[in-house]
């Protein structure tokens, strides 16, 4: 008996420090690969679970950078909202981050959006 316990206990401990090692992107506003109309004025990144956001960055096709208002969240959430501090021309654009999950683990990822008339 006192080995199944402790069988379940670790089993459990590993499937939580899995889950958490695992939180990934869920939802964007401009969602990945929308056509908008016009340019956001914010960015929004929605996650599985809580995590701190260390680093966004916007690039237009040709490579130029847009400023976004972000500094690293010390706080973990699940949701950032990231205003544009500028208006973006028409074109196609690309959004890379970079967050720290709980457990110490990086994660990354992008997605790209595209302004049109």
């Amino acid at each position: 008996m006192k080995t199944l316990v402790k069988i379940l206990i670790g089993t459990s401990l590993l499937l939580s420090a899995y889950a958490n090692a695992h939180v990934s992107l869920v939802s964007s506003s401009p969602a990945a690969g929308e056509v908008v109309t016009e340019s956001p004025k914010v960015i929004t990144l929605s996650f599985a679970g809580e995590v701190r956001l260390a680093k966004m960055m916007l690039h237009a096709e040709d490579g130029s950078m847009y400023p976004l208002d972000h500094v690293m969240s010390m706080t973990p959430q699940a949701t950032f909202e990231v205003p544009v501090k500028e208006s973006l021309p028409i074109g196609s654009y690309k959004v890379g981050w970079t967050a720290m999950g709980s457990d110490g683990h990086k994660l990354t990822g992008n997605f790209s959006f595209s302004v049109r008339e």
